[in-house]
């Protein structure tokens, strides 16, 4: 996950802090950048100053004075590279010193470039240019190496269902010597059929990633959503006779992609409903709309009565890199992916999740245990 100081820039205005305790060349090299770049120069003239202020608007770069007689400009740029909001941003060095080891120290603290004052006005302009333009390069590479890492998840993980579905059809039929019905063969097909569709989205969702575009979305209904789901998780629902509840509003529509809402989303939460729900219990769906003042929304709950969640998972569960797969209540095994995704999918359809959690244990009455997962869309 990128952090503020690495999310990809728009193109555009520059943002350059200046930190120097000597004003006049602070002035300087700001009516230099100004006046030759479309650029905003902010002005530090000490290191806690300009570190409060990454928060609120992180620089592309850094230009930091080493002064004559002290370590202070070697020190700020070490400080700077320690610091997780800043430690990406490019440290350009101005300084009076001609020592070539003190060019060297420089950049073994982390500096990108060290420019001798006095210096021309032109050349600062065009070296400052380059590290920005590479630093917002490698940010947009980063950016889209998440992203495409994301895109691959989605098919190691949201193909499972339908495959899974489509074996498990074919398989009983087999493994009894009976004869596959047209009813078998016809839900066998439906289940391709949704491979294909994530696919074809995934391969969409690849070629917008490169052009910096968002997926078109489209009316699904979501009684209808919610059936496809069923559909798909019936075998997974059979193995383990969980019964799901479905209370929709017929005529419910979301402006989002039918493959993303139901394979994405639904998909991926009733897989761990069932995954961490005992033999025999029930999951919930209630799906309706609601209005806030002179906004109208979709809630959709997904509520099952399992084991729940420890408290480190939950703080947790929605983020790539935490480990959070654990082995469901028949020992099923797990990759983690599943909310991560969901999370993913929901905000990109302007949507918002929140997730509560009761963990089963010896203190918890009967029927509290189990977890609901809110997910709450736009109309």
């Amino acid at each position: 996950m990128l952090t503020m100081s690495e999310a990809p820039k728009k193109r555009g205005v520059f943002n350059i802090y200046i930190l120097d305790d000597n004003s006049s060349t602070r002035n300087i090299a700001k009516q230099s950048l100004e006046q030759n770049l479309p650029c905003s120069v902010t002005l530090f003239s000490d290191l806690p100053s300009l570190l409060s202020q990454v928060p609120t608007l992180a620089p592309d770069l850094i230009l930091l004075e080493d002064n004559q007689g002290d370590d202070q400009g070697i020190t700020s740029c070490e400080t700077i590279k320690k610091a997780p909001i800043t430690k990406n941003i490019p440290v350009f060095f101005l300084s009076a010193k001609k020592d070539p080891s003190r060019r060297v120290a420089a950049l073994k603290a982390g500096g990108v470039d060290f420019l001798i004052k006095p210096f021309y006005p032109e050349e600062l302009v065009a070296r400052v240019r380059i590290h920005i333009n590479m630093h917002r390069l490698r940010l947009e590479n980063i950016a889209q190496i998440a992203e495409q890492k994301a895109l691959l998840r989605v098919l190691c993980h949201d193909l499972v269902n339908p495959i899974f579905a489509a074996h498990s059809l074919l398989d009983l039929k087999l493994s009894l010597g009976k004869p596959v019905e047209e009813s078998t063969l016809k839900s066998v097909l439906s289940c391709c059929q949704s491979a294909l569709d994530i696919v074809t989205h995934v391969r969409e969702e690849h070629s917008l990633v490169k052009t910096n575009k968002q997926f078109k979305s489209e009316s699904t209904n979501v009684a209808e959503a919610l059936d496809e789901s069923r559909s798909t998780l019936s075998e997974r629902l059979g193995q383990k006779k969980i019964e799901l509840k479905i209370d929709c509003e017929p005529e419910l529509q979301l402006e989002i992609k039918r493959v993303v809402l139901v394979h994405n989303i639904i998909n991926n939460l009733l897989t761990n409903a069932i995954k961490f729900s005992h033999e025999g219990s029930s999951i919930e769906i209630v799906a309706r709309s609601t209005e806030e003042g002179a906004q109208r929304f979709c809630i959709i709950e997904v509520r099952d009565h399992g084991i729940g969640m420890p408290q480190e998972i939950l703080q947790k569960v929605f983020k790539d890199a935490a480990k959070t797969s654990r082995q469901g209540t028949a020992n099923e095994s797990g990759t983690g992916f599943g909310m991560p995704l969901v999370k993913r999918y929901v905000e990109k359809c302007g949507g918002a999740i929140s997730l509560k959690s009761v963990e089963a244990s010896s203190e918890t009455a009967h029927g509290e245990a189990g977890t609901t997962v809110k997910l709450t869309f736009p109309l």
